[in-house]
Formats: C-alpha cells, structure tokens, sequence
C-alpha cells in the first residue's frame, strides 16, 4: 500500500511540475496576437457607449456597413484587462486560459486512459497550439469549447443526454467566439453517434428526444446575444468567404516545407496506429478525420480544434485497445494544506513579477506605435489613410480612422479583391491612383517591402515622411506636418538600431 501512495505522490508532483513549467512557458512566449489591438478598442467602445456596435465602427469606408461583433465580450474582458493592467495582464488572462483547458483535458483523460498517456496526450495538445498563443478571443473561448465537447463525449459514452443546465454555456461562448458553431455540430454528431449506438429501440427514441431537446436549447442560448439570429447566421458567412480565406496566414494550409507541429502530430499517429493495429468506432473515425481535414485545410483548425478535441475523442477507444486503464485521480491534484496552497501563491507571484520583466510586444508594433502617437497632433492635417490590411490593427489602437482592417466580414470579398489587387499593382498603376483620389487619400501606411511604397516614391505629388525596415509613411505634396513632428519622426528614426532603421 505504501508502495502504491508513494507513486501515486511522485505522480502528483510530476504532473504538477509539468503543468508550471507548461504556464511559465506559455507566458514567456504568449505574444500580443495583432489583432487583440482592435479588438481592445472594440471593448473601449462598448464601455463608453454603453451599447454594442452594429457598423463598421474604426474604418471611414465601412462606417456605415452593417458589423456583426459576435466577440463583444471577449473584448470587453480585453479591454478591461488591459486597462487595468496592460500587456502583461493580457498575458496572464490567455495564460490563465490555456492553463485551464489543460487541466479540463487532463481531467477528462485520467478518467478514461492510464496517467502517463494522459499526459503524452496533453503535450501533443499543447505542441499544436505554441504556434497560436496570444490573448485573443478564441484563446479565451477555448476552455468553454473543451469543457462543452467533453461533457457531450460523456453522455454519449454512458447513453444518456448532456445535462440540460449545459446549454447556458452557449450563452456564454456565442457572445465570446464564433467557433460556437462547431459547438452546435458537436450536438447533433454526439446525438446521432449515442442513438446509432444503441440496440434497444425505446431507449434509442428515449434518447433522440432528450437530445432534439437539447438542441433546441442550445439553438435558443446561442440566440441571447445583442445580434440575434445575425450572430447565429455570420460563421456561415465567414466560411463562404474564400477569397480572404486563401491569402491570410492563418487561414491558409500549413506549409510543410518548414517547421509544422500538425506534422509530427499526424506522422505520431500513424505509427501508433500501425505499430499497435489501433481501431475506432466509426463516428469516432469520422470525427477525428474530420478533424485533421479542417487542420490541413487551415493551420488554425489544427491550433485550436484537433489539438484539444483529438485527445477526447480517442481516449476511450485507446484505453481498451492499449489496455491502459485510468489509474490516476485529477482529485489529488488539489491543494490539501496550507502550504500546498502557500507554494501556489508563491508560484503565481514570481510569474506575475516575471511578466512586466520581459518583453511582449513586437519590435514593429513598438516602432509603429511611437510613430503614430508622434503623429497624434496631425490628425486634422492628415485626413484619410490608405492602409495596409495588417497595420491596421495599430492604426485603429491609435484612434486613426482606417481605409480597411482585419474585420473580413465587414468589407466582404469583392471590397477586399480590389484592395489587394490594387495594392499589389496587378492591373497596373491607374487603378490605385484612381482609389487614391475617389478616396480623397492624402497619406499612406504600407510595410516597406510593398512595391505601392516604390512607385508612390516616383509620383511628384508623393512625399516620404518616415521610413524603417517595418513600414513607411507617405504624406500627399499637397500637405505638410510641423517642424516639430518632423523633429520627433527624425529622433524616432535615428533612435532605431543600424540593422532596424
């Protein structure tokens, strides 16, 4: 017995150690994720007008389209961490958060499959998602999604209907994050995987009626946010936006020229699966192939969907087919006595010091931000910006209205297409110059490396006002800044390393 409780102890201490050294780890690489800075100023927005947006607040082209904010109260938590504490507090919220979807998994795991795989498993998970730490709100939705889908897994396994008071939850993540609607699919998968699997026919319709019944419980708490049957419809129309889709990093597939978790992942599991001649059920087999269609079709499924969601869906199967039964209590993770809960404290102080220490925000969006907040003073000089899709995040933190931002569903994809293919000078020069004056454009913000940057530097009428490796500025000949804002843009300048200026 004393053997059996030694283990179990070294068990406990190792899986304690790990899961501080995974937290330490994520908030020493958490980055700020670009677009958190849109969407901290949407959660100032919503505080000051006390009401939630419904148009394309931030930009002067779409200020008068309709805007379905489905985040609205992931950006209220942004906004509210970040005012109070600033970068370092956001990374401790998506700390926080990633944290606790670790825990939620392993706790679903070592009820079903030894300890030890449990915690390969969890690592995997966590090897899938290094690539998308950041505060943003998928991050911040995503213990919802693993807590909702566990609990699904778990009534269909016993046969028997989620819990009712579950369908709150929808609630919750609707107004959080559009992957909600994965949470509706998952319903009516786990419904038919539960009723397909039973023999006994009145336990069966039994069972699709307790599960049409949560459906439409669900369907109802995913209608309680401010945009009604709007923020139900707008994940659908996200996923019909392929334009936008197939030229933004993270929506594209992964490239497996360089270094790519999903690699590992999948390559981890066909030798496991043919080494030990592992076999699933079918809608288990179903699912998870689903899932690593969604990964190769877009590196963020394989972040944020197959990292967690695979591990649940195949522990069960594993566990009787690996013969490695749960072995393992999460119970016995919990502090028991005044300095368990002393050496947690201490724990969560020193990574709080560490985080203000270390450095969170990027070069470039530290250059862009001195720059704009030089520029401040200007505002009536400058007039209108034409924008590149990817600083805008800055210029919009900075209250500077935007030609376009990384809000793909409120410009749409023929609004986009002709931004990018005009930007990109495919159709020439006319095209941009003809925007540039329908737009009433007098100055432009583009990375450097942009050929826009090039030709506008060979128009008379063009003049650059600041430059760097990251981005440069241009001011229309027509209009000039102030000796003094010239002085600040030249200090900022001369104040970058040789390698940066």
């Amino acid at each position: 017995m004393n053997i059996i409780d030694n283990d179990q102890s070294k068990t406990k201490f190792f899986i304690l150690l790990l899961l501080a050294y995974l937290t330490w780890i994520i908030a020493a690489n958490c980055g700020t994720g670009d677009d958190t800075y849109w969407h901290i100023k949407v959660g100032e927005w919503i505080v000051d007008n006390k009401k939630v947006p419904s148009t394309g607040i931030f930009s002067y082209t779409a200020e008068n389209f309709p805007w379905v904010s489905h985040e609205w109260l992931s950006a209220i938590f942004l906004y509210a961490t970040f005012s109070l504490t600033g970068w370092p507090g956001l990374v401790f919220l998506a700390t926080f958060s990633i944290t606790l979807t670790m825990c939620l998994l392993l706790n679903f795991l070592v009820k079903r499959i030894s300890v030890n795989v449990s915690i390969i498993f969890m690592l995997f998970a966590f090897f899938l998602l290094i690539p998308h730490i950041m505060p943003r709100p998928h991050i911040l939705a995503l213990p919802v999604m693993v807590y909702w889908t566990s609990q699904l897994i778990t009534a269909s396994e016993n046969k028997t209907q989620p819990p009712y008071p579950l369908a709150l939850i929808m609630i919750l993540w609707s107004n959080m994050h559009g992957s909600f609607v994965v949470g509706i699919a998952f319903v009516l998968f786990f419904a038919a995987e539960s009723v397909f699997a039973t023999d006994d026919h009145p336990l069966r319709t039994t069972l699709l009626k307790h599960w049409l019944l949560f459906l439409l419980l669900t369907l109802a708490a995913t209608l309680i946010t401010p945009h009604g049957i709007n923020g139900l419809l707008l994940p659908f129309q996200l996923t019909n936006q392929t334009y936008i889709t197939d030229i933004v990093g993270e929506w594209l597939s992964p490239n497996f020229h360089g270094f790519e978790p999903l690699e590992f992942w999948i390559l981890g599991f066909i030798a496991l699966s043919l080494h030990k001649g592992l076999k699933l059920p079918l809608f288990r087999l179903i699912f998870l192939l689903g899932l690593i269609h969604l990964s190769l079709k877009s590196v963020r499924f394989s972040t944020d969907l197959l990292s967690f969601l695979s591990p649940l869906i195949l522990a069960t199967s594993f566990s009787k087919q690996l013969n490695t039964p749960a072995n393992f209590s999460f119970n016995s993770l919990y502090p028991k006595n005044i300095k368990q809960w002393l050496a947690i404290g201490l724990y969560l102080a020193a990574l709080i010091a560490y985080l203000p220490t270390r450095t969170i925000e990027s070069k470039q969006s530290t250059q862009i931000a001195k720059v704009l907040t030089a520029l401040q003073q200007e505002k009536t000089v400058l007039g209108n910006v034409f924008n590149s899709y990817d600083l805008s995040v800055y210029l919009i933190h900075f209250n500077y209205p935007v030609f376009i931002d990384s809000r793909a569903e409120l410009y749409g994809d023929p609004f986009l297409k002709k931004y990018f293919t005009t930007i990109r000078l495919e159709k020439g020069a006319k095209p941009l110059l003809n925007l540039i004056k329908d737009s009433n454009i007098s100055w432009t913000v583009f990375e450097t490396k942009l050929p826009i940057n090039t030709l506008l530097g060979e128009r008379p009428e063009w003049r650059q006002i600041y430059s760097d490796k990251y981005f440069t500025i241009y001011l229309t000949a027509s209009k000039d800044i102030s000796d003094s804002t010239k002085l600040e843009l030249k200090k900022i300048k001369d104040s970058l390393p040789k390698e940066d200026s």
